[in-house]
Formats: C-alpha cells, sequence, structure tokens
C-alpha cells in the first residue's frame, strides 16, 4: 500500500483434476469476503489448469478453468490445488517462474506433498498435511519435513491446507493488508482465530479437545502411538489413571464403540493409508499397525472396508 491507496490485486488459483472442493472454496470465500469486508474490488482470481475447461474435484464438482501457459500471465499470488494422481509439471513450472519474480506461491496439502518428493525444497523447511508428512517420513529421508500449519521459504509457502486454508488465505492477504483489514475479513467469516504458520498441526482424534473427555483424550491418543505394538486394556487403563472398566465406559459414551474395537479402527486407519499411499509390502504395513500376519490383516482390512489390501492397493473401490 501506498499514500494509504490500496491497490487492485489478481490472485491464479491453478487446479487439477481430483482437485479439493473444499480448498478452492476456501480460497475463492476469502477473497470475495474480503471484497465485500473492505468495500472494494481490491482482490480478482482467475481459475487455471493443466486440463482446462471443466475440471472435476475429488467429489465431481465441476470447476472450470482457462490454460496455464508455461509461465506465462501469472498474476500477484499463486494458488495450487493439485489432484492426487496428476504430475506436478504442469505447475511446476508456474511456482519457478512465480520465484523469479519474487511472488508468492502457495501450495496446498497435496500440491506440498507433490513439492516435498520432488526434491525442491533443498533442505529448506517444508510442510504438508500431518497425514502426508507420516506418509513422507515412512517412505523417504526429509529431514528438513515438519508438521507445522505452514513453511515458507524463497516465496513458495508449503502448507497443510484442507480446514485449515481458511485461515492460509488470510494469512496471506497479510502481504497486501493492513492487520485492522485482516482481522476484518475474519471476523466477517466467523473465524474467531487465525493461526499462525508456525504453530503445530492438530494430527490425531486425540487433538478435538472440544469432543471428548480429557481421560479419553489420553487413551487415544496413545492408542495412535502405539499402533505398531498395541497395548492391553489394562496397562492403556493404568497410563491413564481410571479402571478397565471405567475406561470402557469413556469409550462407549463417548465413541459409541468399545476401546479394543476403536484401537482395531486406529490400526486399520493408519494401514489403508500405507496402502493406498506407499510401496511397502503387506507384510511390512501388517507389522507396522499391529498385526501378527499378513492373512489377520487382510481378514480385517476386509471386514472393515470391504476390499482386501490388495484389491485397495490395485485401485479397486473401498465400498
Amino acid at each position: 500500500m501506498t499514500d494509504g491507496k490500496k491497490e487492485k490485486h489478481s490472485f491464479e488459483i491453478f487446479v487439477q483434476p481430483g482437485f479439493s472442493e473444499l480448498e478452492l472454496a476456501s480460497v475463492v470465500s476469502v477473497l470475495r469476503t474480503a471484497n465485500d469486508a473492505l468495500n472494494k474490488d481490491l482482490f480478482s482470481w482467475h481459475l487455471t489448469s493443466d486440463s482446462p475447461g471443466f475440471v472435476e474435484s475429488s467429489t465431481e464438482i465441476l470447476a472450470r478453468a482457462h490454460p496455464a501457459i508455461g509461465d506465462q500471465y501469472l498474476r500477484d499470488c499463486l494458488f495450487v490445488i493439485a489432484g492426487r494422481e496428476r504430475p506436478e509439471r504442469g505447475w511446476m513450472v508456474r511456482v519457478k517462474a512465480m520465484q523469479r519474480l519474487q511472488r508468492r506461491a502457495v501450495l496446498l496439502s497435496e500440491a506440498a506433498r507433490k513439492y516435498v518428493q520432488a526434491g525442491k525444497s533443498q533442505n529448506a523447511p517444508v510442510t504438508a498435511h500431518w497425514r502426508d508428512v507420516t506418509l513422507l517420513r515412512e517412505a523417504g529421508d526429509y529431514p528438513s519435513l515438519s508438521e507445522r500449519l505452514g513453511e515458507e521459504d524463497g516465496g513458495v509457502l508449503t502448507c497443510a491446507g484442507h480446514g485449515h486454508t481458511v485461515e492460509a488465505v488470510i494469512g496471506v492477504l497479510g502481504d497486501f493488508l493492513e492487520p485492522r483489514e485482516c482481522a476484518e475479513i475474519a471476523e466477517f467469516l466467523v473465524v474467531e482465530t487465525v493461526r499462525d504458520f508456525s504453530q503445530e498441526q492438530p494430527k490425531v482424534l486425540s487433538s478435538q479437545t472440544d469432543y471428548l473427555d480429557r481421560r479419553l483424550q489420553k487413551a487415544v491418543d496413545l492408542m495412535e502411538r502405539s499402533v505398531e505394538e498395541p497395548l492391553p486394556l489394562p496397562d492403556l487403563a493404568y497410563q491413564v489413571g481410571v479402571s478397565s472398566r471405567h475406561l470402557e465406559r469413556l469409550f462407549i459414551f463417548y465413541l459409541k464403540t468399545s476401546p479394543a474395537k476403536f484401537y482395531k479402527k486406529v490400526r486399520l486407519r493408519r494401514a489403508r493409508v500405507l496402502v493406498q499411499n506407499t510401496n511397502l509390502s503387506l507384510i511390512e504395513i501388517a507389522l507396522a499397525c499391529g498385526f501378527q500376519t499378513a492373512a489377520t490383516f487382510s481378514r480385517a482390512f476386509r471386514i472393515e472396508y470391504g476390499k482386501t489390501p490388495a484389491q485397495h492397493r490395485k485401485g479397486d473401490p473401498i465400498s
């Protein structure tokens, strides 16, 4: 801003087939709300893609996007909402061009994961959604990978995305607006707190303090941290500081299931992510998730998801 006059700013939102409609809606909603809250059309946005035309989201919602041509027609800021099965070549060219121009590029969740996997960080701090951070650490060596909400280096902001996208966009608007104006936008969106990018991501069910009893939070946290070697119920109850029977009552009251059934779901959720997103063998995944044999793991997986791990890895849909 110069002499109290605000310039207009243009944003590019790059989407790929399989994009997150939550992330797209969050970016557009914040920009539109900013214009409404400040009573001036300060921000415009333009959707682009390496598959221009009608681009389908992960849940079959369509967005109309213009073609992204190499490193041409760049805007003041770039948001990338990638598709899990799509290569990063189309948007990586534009990210590099934005860096050369010293403009910010924001990579949300899936794009952040691909950026890390492509080795573009060069030991600079990076992050991704906590689920992908876990997978990346399982599959490779990424010493600079953090579990913060956002990490920035050289104008590239890797971000957790998903539900944090609204806060992330408000944070990015801080490049163009005064803090008071960003606070006003947050107020319009009924966002009570805009977390700084340096804060850690809430990664597990036990972090949802508004919904769970404190003792149950601790039990769930212990379960999620001991997937490879599941704790017997008496040991779990002892560490929580309650009797086994009382711990069972807490699970039934809050989660409508027994500790044993919940524990198995925690392990199977971790296993499903490893099956889908790593090249680990099924026996390695079984052992990593507390199953003694591949057959036991496969049977439990099929009962829970309607498909065997092998079928899921081939791409057969889970029923």
